[in-house]
């Protein structure tokens, strides 16, 4: 045991990073640089200096999509433009993901996909996907496991959604005259009566005033 403790250090001081090891899994080397944010592209997608990096075990909403926003404000609070951040680079992960971004933790002061799953972001893509498991896998599932995802309201039951800006239940692909915006939640836009694609699209939730989609986490169709 003695013997592959030396080894295992000897490692550790070659590749200039630190061992890190989890239950009933292999022991996997850690590297880090430090790298400048220029704009985070989502939550889980930052533009670093040292390239486009993917968060590791972590998936925040697609941007259009409900908790998107509310994802991305929260990377860009914790690690602004210009901010210096800790790259962690696992070497049981592949350096890039399929679109060529770079791999990593990414970390200032605290550890960014750890931040956002426990504001609602999912713990994915690591060894229980199918994908690379990674040093902090356990912890961001049990994380995952005690906080709620990101998801949209449900339509209230009633009410014509007037005063006080709330949602009505549709009609089919009708929304009533009391509230006529439609929402349309994959998206998380609102159309009103004279946009474009108002009549073709089918609502999850009607609004009576912008106010009221808005705050519901709708943004406004642009035809």
């Amino acid at each position: 045991m003695r013997r592959i403790a030396l080894v295992a250090a000897a490692v550790a001081a070659l590749t200039g990073g630190l061992l890190v090891t989890t239950p009933g899994t292999a022991t996997a080397a850690t590297t880090a640089t430090t790298a400048r944010v220029v704009r985070w592209v989502d939550g889980d997608t930052v533009t670093t200096s040292r390239g486009t990096v993917r968060l590791i075990g972590v998936d925040t909403p697609e941007t259009g999509h409900w908790g998107a926003r509310n994802a991305t404000r929260l990377a860009r609070h914790w690690a602004p433009a210009g901010s210096t951040v800790r790259l962690v680079n696992p070497s049981s992960v592949h350096n890039r993901d399929r679109y060529g971004r770079l791999l990593r933790y990414v970390q200032r002061g605290r550890d960014i996909g750890l931040v956002q799953i426990n504001h609602g972001a999912k713990a994915r893509y690591d060894g229980r996907d199918g994908y690379d498991w990674h040093p902090r896998q356990h912890r961001y599932r049990t994380t995952d496991a005690r906080h709620a995802d990101y998801r949209a309201p449900r339509p209230s039951s009633g009410g014509s959604g007037g005063g006080g800006g709330g949602s009505t239940a549709p009609a089919g692909s009708s929304c009533p005259k009391s509230a006529p915006i439609k929402g349309n939640r994959p998206s998380m836009i609102y159309h009103m009566p004279w946009n474009a694609y108002y009549d073709v699209t089918t609502p999850e939730q009607c609004f009576a005033t912008r106010a009221g989609a808005e705050r519901a986490g709708y943004r406004a169709a642009k035809i």
